[in-house]
């Protein structure tokens, strides 16, 4: 039997398709009528764009673990790219910002971080969201740029974690409906190592250039069809498995938290496309939103000369 990769136009319509119907899903309407979690009233204009805001924390976004107090009132927005609808980005929303033409730069982005055990209601694909960042955190570990409060790890480490989620009602506003932007949400797609961001990925690996949200075209090193991504026996001790994942000839890694739907995702032999969020550890490293991220090009038999299978 034949590989014959399937079109990669079919290939990109199922993930238009997939990526939609997670903006679109029933559950996904935040409740904006009472403001139930979010300010009912305006947290201020913005006033700062956010590579204005990694440009103006330079000297903290770029070491490797750091975070600073923001004492003047900047009031920065975002539309949602990633939530923690499959359980993978745990307490995590990733916003991107708006370019001149009204769509979503999924290349420019950061993280805001919640304590909640359950944002994508409140917080789905396509919302806009905007912060006042008075009170509240910047900071980064490892090339990441966050929006939160610090917090003590169980090994006594100050870290920058998620802010208190009863700071929503002050600090966060909804801006809009998700379907304004939804549909312009489009990931960087990498289809070989020859793009930039792997063939020059020095360049790029900093904290301007993450988080973003890509695609990538490749195959997990250990891909068997039935050993799924994140075993809870290989959790390490951020209670996550790295697994390896090829790009041509480069390596990134593929993080996946344990205990949630995409972790119990088999790592197909086949090669597959992988949407996720985008960011930089040791080297590039992929985390996926949900389920719904992963794409399995399939083995399919070979036409006759007639065009017939």
């Amino acid at each position: 039997m034949k590989k014959n990769i399937l079109a990669i136009g079919s290939l990109l319509v199922m993930l238009s398709t997939l990526m939609l119907t997670s903006c679109m899903d029933e559950w996904d309407a935040p409740n904006v009528d009472d403001y139930s979690v979010t300010s009912p009233t305006s947290v201020g204009e913005p006033n700062i764009t956010i590579d204005g805001l990694k440009e103006l924390y330079f000297q903290t976004f770029s070491q490797t673990n750091s975070f600073v107090l923001v004492e003047d009132t900047l009031i920065v927005e975002g539309i949602v790219v990633a939530n923690d609808e499959g359980g993978n980005l745990y307490q995590t929303l990733v916003l991107a910002a708006e370019d001149e033409g009204k769509q979503v730069d999924v290349s420019n982005c950061i993280v805001l971080a919640v304590k909640s055990t359950f944002l994508t209601p409140y917080f789905p694909m396509g919302q806009k969201v905007r912060v006042n960042l008075n009170g509240l955190y910047v900071g980064c570990y490892s090339k990441m740029p966050k929006i939160g409060q610090p917090y003590y790890t169980s090994s006594n480490n100050l870290r920058l974690g998620p802010m208190l989620f009863e700071l929503c009602e002050t600090k966060v506003q909804l801006i809009g409906s998700p379907e304004e932007y939804c549909d312009s949400i489009h990931p960087i797609v990498i289809y070989d190592d020859s793009h930039p961001l792997i063939a020059q990925e020095s360049e790029y690996q900093n904290y301007m250039n993450a988080p973003m949200l890509v695609t990538v075209y490749g195959k997990f090193a250990d891909g068997d069809d039935k050993t799924i991504l994140a075993p809870d026996e290989l959790k390490d001790a951020g209670m996550g498995v790295d697994r390896e994942f090829k790009i041509g000839k480069k390596t990134i890694t593929v993080r996946t938290s344990t205990q949630n739907d995409v972790a119990f995702l088999p790592m197909p032999t086949n090669e597959v496309a992988l949407t996720g969020v985008f960011s930089y550890y040791d080297g590039w490293q992929l985390q996926l939103r949900s389920t719904a991220d992963m794409a399995v090009f399939q083995d399919v038999e070979p036409e006759d000369n007639n065009g017939n299978e």
